[in-house]
């Protein structure tokens, strides 16, 4: 029979235990009490993934003990953001409190619903659609356990959130929802998708309540000052951060053409690198032309609008969606290649009119086939960009690219994907909270000691950048650890 070690972390401390595999998390642990005299502390009820008694961390993420398999060399503990009552058993009782402050019932004018009322209203299957994408929680505080916001801030966390949309969405419901949820620090939210990700109902909270919610909001005037003044920008000049020097398709040529192609790619360059990274734009087109891929660049291209979407101002991301799908859906390339990656999962999830593939530019270079590079003595860790990595489910490809340059170390940090705390909008609305995350993700990077950062997305640069001069000042440390794009890091090596 095949023994797995797992470790389980009891009140006094994490204890090794061994186990038969193809058992559950959940039946390890009852093996294990019964097995060695154990007498370790869980939750436990249904046994079938519908209770949602049972989560727990398991390898830093929050998942049902009774719906996932012993691996081997796994690490139990109990749910991260919790008081610990006992081993797994965590105090869940400021969530129940949480969710009986946020009138969780439907009303109508300040009042109780009656049950009359309720009879003589008229519904349709569509007018409870949105509900109905959301409704389906088993309370088992996985989400809550993951969100950065959660825990580095006043946000009540990702599920309390989604229950003040089901109501906000329901039309037998008529109070302000909206402020309720401001109030809550709904802008808070750096929308990196932890919650969907180990959502065990597959409830996707981010787009079906966090987004919806924030139209809801912004269109009745609850919104953050930065966030209009960003809006103020894009209304200007069609771009999100505004122009300091000659932009990027000012600089250069239509069209980069290289003979016997592999591939012909439209380049959707984003605000940053128009306005901001001009450098790392150029380095794109060379390691692309490097790699037999011919470039084009439309000049009359716009910001993708990811950040109204996120911060719910609709009004404004599907009239930009709508020049960029005049301007992309015309070309005749294989693919738009992208170099950020909140502007890839943009375009890949929320352009469904499109008529053009998009693939970042990782994706791109493997696919046509990675070209030995020059030896580069230097050690790196990678940081994943959470709307690539959970947005667009790239993560291999720049592990492959880091892989393949000679000479280079490349060191995983702990959590290579925890957010860095600049998405949805908090960066620019509500900066102490994007600091307060960017802070843990300093943390794991030094905790490598690398030479450099690595990442694929100039919105994350930009803030771990931030974030760890910050943390190397706080801490008096000496040593300063650059932040490098991918694309300039392989502009070394072609």
């Amino acid at each position: 029979m095949k023994i797995f070690t797992i470790t389980v972390k009891k009140t006094e401390g994490f204890k090794k235990f061994e186990v038969p595999a193809g058992l559950t998390i959940l039946d390890a642990l009852e093996y294990i009490n019964k097995t060695y005299g154990e007498n370790i502390q869980f939750r436990s009820s249904c046994k079938a993934g519908q209770c949602g008694s049972c989560a727990v961390m398991i390898n830093k993420k929050s998942k049902l003990a009774c719906k996932t398999k012993v691996e081997d060399n796994m690490i139990i503990e109990p749910l991260e953001g919790f008081d610990v009552i006992s081993d797994l058993v965590v105090d869940r009782e400021p969530y129940y409190k949480k969710i009986g402050t946020l009138r969780n019932y439907i009303q109508k004018k300040n009042e109780k619903i009656s049950e009359k009322e309720l009879g003589e209203l008229k519904l349709y299957p569509d007018d409870l659609k949105d509900v109905k994408k959301i409704r389906g929680c088993i309370d088992c505080l996985s989400c809550i356990a993951m969100c950065p916001a959660r825990k580095y801030s006043n946000y009540p966390g990702p599920t309390l959130m989604r229950q003040l949309a089901r109501f906000a969405f329901d039309p037998k419901d008529d109070i302000d929802r909206e402020k309720e949820a401001f109030d809550e620090n709904i802008y808070n939210c750096t929308t990196c998708g932890r919650c969907v990700e180990v959502c065990p109902k597959e409830i996707d909270i981010v787009h079906h309540a966090v987004e919806k919610l924030r139209e809801k909001t912004f269109k009745k005037g609850y919104n953050l000052d930065s966030h209009l003044e960003v809006r103020k920008n894009v209304l200007s000049q069609n771009r999100s951060v505004p122009k300091e020097k000659t932009s990027f398709l000012e600089e250069v040529a239509d069209e980069y053409i290289v003979e016997n192609e592999k591939m012909r790619v439209a380049f959707f360059t984003g605000c940053l690198v128009d306005f901001r990274l001009q450098e790392i734009g150029k380095s794109a087109i060379r390691v692309l032309n490097a790699h037999g891929v011919s470039v084009i660049i439309p000049k009359n291209q716009v910001c993708c609008g990811s950040p109204f979407i996120r911060t719910g101002q609709i009004d404004i991301s599907e009239s930009l969606k709508k020049q960029n799908l005049e301007i992309f859906n015309k070309l005749n390339v294989d693919s738009v290649v992208t170099l950020c990656a909140g502007c890839g999962s943009t375009l890949k999830n929320d352009y469904k009119e499109k008529e053009f593939k998009v693939m970042d530019i990782t994706e791109v270079l493997v696919k046509v086939g990675l070209i030995d590079y020059k030896p580069l003595d230097i050690t790196v860790t990678y940081h994943d960009p959470c709307h690539l990595r959970r947005g667009q489910k790239v993560y291999l490809e720049p592990r492959k690219i880091l892989e393949s340059i000679p000479k280079l170390k490349f060191i995983e940090m702990e959590i290579p994907d925890q957010c860095c705390g600049a998405g949805g909008g908090v960066r620019s609305g509500k900066p102490e909270v994007a600091d307060a995350i960017g802070k843990r993700k300093a943390n794991m990077i030094y905790a490598t000691d690398p030479d450099y950062l690595i990442t694929v997305c100039p919105f994350c640069e930009y803030h771990i950048r931030d974030s760890l001069t910050k943390y190397l000042k706080e801490h008096g440390l000496k040593k300063d650890i650059p932040v490098m794009n991918i694309v300039s890091l392989l502009d070394k090596v072609i």
